[in-house]
């Protein structure tokens, strides 16, 4: 058989080698294993590039950013982690749901050099 040629019955998942290594696993690896899976496949959209799940640290950093904004924090004091955060989860101009434009991101940064 040469390399290009597939075998039809080969099962990736349903194989000694497979079966040995899962058997070796303990019930904990197993379940990460199960999880990573479920993080890799149900959580994004492969049609899209987009995820559709977020993890819960990066939900609770959203959360903690979108109360500071309500509360008045002008979104030029965001660093650079926060705003990608905003700019994954919220979209490029989430600073419109503040009513900001995009010049409003530099505007208090710029002020406190000049100062």
């Amino acid at each position: 058989m040469s390399n290009n040629t597939f075998k039809g019955d080969y099962d990736l998942f349903n194989n000694p080698m497979v079966n040995n290594a899962r058997s070796a696993m303990s019930k904990e690896d197993l379940e990460r294993y199960e999880d990573w899976g479920h993080a890799v496949f149900d959580d994004i959209d492969y049609e899209t590039a987009s995820v559709t799940k977020y993890p819960p640290p990066m939900l609770n950093a959203l959360s903690y950013i979108e109360e500071s904004l309500k509360s008045g924090q002008h979104p030029s004091t965001l660093n650079i982690d926060e705003i990608n955060i905003l700019n994954e989860m919220r979209g490029k101009e989430w600073y419109k749901n503040w009513g900001y434009e995009e010049e409003d991101l530099v505007e208090v940064k710029n002020f406190l050099k000049k100062n």
